[in-house]
C-alpha cells in the first residue's frame, strides 16, 4: 500500500470518528432545572424553597443545608 493512500485512509477514519462525536447544546437550548415547590422553615423563622441545581434548602443563616422534616 502506498504511503499516500494509507495517510488518506487514516485521515478519513479520523474525520469520520470526530464528526460523530455528540456536541452539548448551547446554554440557551438546555432544559432548565426544575425543583419541587415545597418549603422549609429555617431556625430563624423564615421559609425557603429548594435551590437549583441540587434542589436543596438553603437557610440564610445556616452554613450547611438543613435536613427536611
Amino acid at each position: 500500500m502506498k504511503p499516500t493512500t494509507l495517510c488518506l485512509a487514516s485521515l478519513t477514519v479520523l474525520l469520520t470518528a470526530c464528526s460523530s462525536t455528540p456536541v452539548a447544546p448551547p446554554a440557551s437550548e438546555r432544559t432548565p432545572i426544575m425543583c419541587t415547590q415545597d418549603v422549609l422553615q429555617c431556625p430563624d423563622g423564615r421559609f425557603v424553597g429548594r435551590t437549583p441545581p441540587g434542589c436543596v434548602f438553603m437557610c440564610p443563616a445556616a452554613t450547611t443545608p438543613p435536613s427536611a422534616r
